[in-house]
């Protein structure tokens, strides 16, 4: 069975390709001059070539062919793989320490009639919700907004980091909400822009069993100049026959028009597997960052060491060159970078009393580590709650209780920066307690801090960026919430419509009930986030029944879409 390799990722990578040391890449000149003066030096006349050809053959080993000065060439790669790893090469950025650098992911499900087929048990759309689930599980922390359409689209979740906001109503999400019946995926496009805002590496991914003519046209044109990319996984089985079975001809035309890429549902994670790694491969690609450029030189230690075995051979030593080429590199200092490999806490047993094992083996670090030299050992071990227990540096000490999910103490910590600190390092502190009280939900507290840093004068240009993106997510959360209780208002008018005035089942009349009572209180955001008790009150409300809250929330929108329709149409002139 012939395979196809998966090239559309070579030209991008290529183009990010360079040395993050390029001066390194001087050392060849020096390195070839010197070998070329071994190499004259060797093949100079000696005792060997007054002899016969027949008598120097049979007196002389290993000096024919290949193997002639075989040394030196092998000299000649140690020093030139050592060259390259000092220069740096590098493809891709660093992952950040707190995922602002997480690709951003928007999920357009469809919720049409057709998702309800049992081809994937227990339905389409049922399996396509714990695909979605298992991938954000997969992404820790990335971005991701939820878009549904049938016959209409809407927004049923915002980008957003929380999985635990977004959960509930991904569950919810079933044709009976949605407003107008069919399938017309197009109809997510102008939702894309609002929702991703043009930002380089984002993902849209596209969950359906099938997509019609004026679709593929209307994804053509739209990704023919947006920088997204476009992912669609097919849901259904091919090998069970249905209703209405999964349309992957159309799929497939739809990927190749788009430049996209179509997966198939898996019963293993394969496929959730293959989705990741296009998301985060977009990112590194396509995407921009704050983050410096990771250095990929360390994996050419591996044969270098390997190439060195070499040397202990008899016969095999090339002293005054190996001295000069390697014996430097290894004295001249390097500048130490802490890399991030993870970016979500391992969980750690504490122990409830420390045994003599760990005095001892403490007191024999302590004699050859500082405190943040220990710290960063524990850290590079995924054990960040120990990290920021050997932490004395207010920045990593921080950074290592936020990644050990100890929120309140991370905040502590950044705070800690404001004395003693350069005007520099105070705005990356305050930053990053903005973060940390963000992830608290204190979404208020966090929108005053982020206010203070970005009307500061004195602030660097990519920090004030990062500081303005971030108050405009928090806003937007606080804006949702808003937006929420506005709508809890009205669902009473809405839902007395559909239903009647008498609702003849109990469903109804609970969505009446609840109604009546959020009508009778409607919390703005600084109210809900204010008193904790008010917050858990209106998240019990939201959470109580989300079907019933998107099905208005939707009713809401295709409202409003066609009344601005309505006042932007041209109207007739009379005669």
């Amino acid at each position: 069975m012939n395979t196809m390799v998966d090239t559309s990722n070579i030209e991008p990578l290529l183009a990010q390709f360079h040395f993050i040391r390029p001066l390194w890449l001087l050392a060849f000149i020096p390195m070839l001059f010197l070998l070329w003066l071994r190499w004259r030096e060797e093949n100079k006349p000696s005792w060997k070539d007054v002899l016969p050809e027949h008598l120097r053959q049979a007196l002389t080993l290993g000096e024919q062919g290949w193997r002639r000065q075989l040394p030196l060439k092998l000299l000649v790669v140690i020093i030139g793989l050592a060259v390259i790893a000092c220069a740096g090469p590098s493809w891709q950025r660093q992952a950040s320490p707190f995922g602002e650098d997480k690709a951003s992911m928007l999920v357009i499900l469809d919720a049409s009639d057709s998702m309800m087929q049992t081809d994937l048990p227990p339905n389409r759309l049922e399996r396509a919700k714990h695909k979605i689930q298992d991938l954000m599980s997969r992404r820790n922390g990335g971005n991701t907004g939820l878009v549904v359409f049938a016959g209409s689209a809407h927004i049923a979740m915002p980008i957003t980091q929380d999985s635990k906001v977004f959960t509930p109503f991904l569950s919810a999400i079933s044709p009976e909400i949605m407003p107008i019946e069919g399938k017309m995926a197009e109809k997510a496009l102008p939702l894309i822009e609002q929702q991703l805002k043009g930002e380089l590496g984002s993902t849209v991914l596209l969950v359906t069993d099938g997509v019609n003519p004026t679709t593929i046209e209307a994804y053509q044109t739209y990704f023919a100049d947006k920088p997204y990319q476009l992912l669609i996984l097919a849901a259904g089985n091919t090998d069970i026959v249905s209703n209405s079975p999964v349309d992957m001809g159309s799929l497939s035309a739809l990927a190749k028009v788009t430049s996209g890429h179509l997966i198939e549902v898996t019963i293993d994670n394969s496929d959730i597997e293959t989705l990741n790694r296009y998301i985060e491969r977009n990112m590194q690609l396509n995407g921009e960052s704050s983050m410096p450029w990771q250095d990929m030189g360390y994996p050419l230690l591996a044969p270098i060491a390997l190439l060195m075995l070499l040397w202990f051979r008899r016969g095999w030593l090339v002293q005054w060159c190996l001295v000069a080429a390697i014996s430097a590199t290894i004295v001249l200092p390097h500048k130490a970078v802490a890399e991030t490999v993870s970016l979500k806490a391992k969980t750690t047993e504490q122990a409830a009393v420390r045994t003599m094992s760990d005095k001892v083996s403490q007191w024999w670090w302590d004699l050859w580590l500082t405190p943040n030299q220990q710290g960063q050992r524990w850290f590079n071990n995924y054990d960040y709650l120990e990290a920021a227990k050997h932490f004395t540096d207010p920045l990593r000490k921080g950074t290592a209780y936020y990644y050990a999910g100890e929120y309140k103490l991370a905040h502590s910590a950044f705070l800690e920066m404001q004395s003693g600190s350069s005007q520099a390092m105070q705005n990356i502190g305050l930053y990053n307690a903005a973060s940390a009280l963000a992830r608290q939900r204190e979404y208020l507290a966090a929108r005053d801090v982020l206010q203070s840093l970005v009307e500061t004068g004195e602030l660097h240009p990519k920090l004030r960026a990062d500081a303005e993106h971030n108050l405009h997510v928090i806003n937007g959360i606080i804006q949702e919430i808003n937006q929420m209780s506005e709508s809890q208002a009205g669902t009473e008018n809405d839902t007395s419509t559909e239903l009647g005035e008498n609702p003849q089942t109990a469903e109804g009349a609970d969505e009446k009930t609840s109604a009546e009572l959020l009508l009778k209180e409607t919390l703005s955001a600084s109210d809900i986030l204010a008193d904790q008790a008010l917050a858990d009150k209106w998240l019990k409300r939201v959470e109580a029944d989300p079907k019933h809250f998107l099905r208005t929330k939707f009713q809401i929108q295709l409202r409003e879409t066609r009344q601005r329709s309505t006042h932007s149409a041209p109207k007739e002139q009379t005669q």
